[in-house]
C-alpha cells in the first residue's frame, strides 16, 4: 500500500498523456474497459485504476496486443482513504 501526495483523480489528471484503455476480461467475457496508468515498484510490474473500478485477481488486462493476468491487488491512499486500485500482473 502506498500513499499519494495528491488526490488520485490530480494524479490521472497529472499523467493524463500516459493513460491506456484497459479492457477488463472476467472468465473470458469483457466486463469493463477503462483507462489505467501502469507503472513498477521492487521489480513488479502493475496497472493502477481509480478507487472503485471493478478489477478481481484472476481478470486479464488487455491494452492493444498486451495481455496481463492480475495475480495481486493492493491500494494507494491519499489522506487514509483508497483512491488507486493497483492490479499487479504476472
Amino acid at each position: 500500500m502506498g500513499i499519494l501526495p495528491v488526490p488520485a483523480k490530480q494524479y490521472f489528471s497529472d499523467f493524463a498523456f500516459d493513460l491506456v484503455d484497459y479492457q477488463v476480461i472476467r472468465k473470458g467475457k469483457p466486463v469493463a474497459t477503462m483507462k489505467g496508468l501502469s507503472n513498477s515498484s521492487h521489480g513488479q510490474q502493475f496497472v493502477s485504476f481509480l478507487y472503485g473500478a471493478d478489477i478481481q485477481v484472476g481478470d486479464m488486462l488487455q491494452a492493444g496486443a498486451s495481455v496481463a493476468v492480475v495475480s495481486r491487488i493492493d491500494y494507494d491512499t491519499y489522506n487514509g482513504q483508497k483512491q488507486l486500485i493497483n492490479a499487479y500482473a504476472r
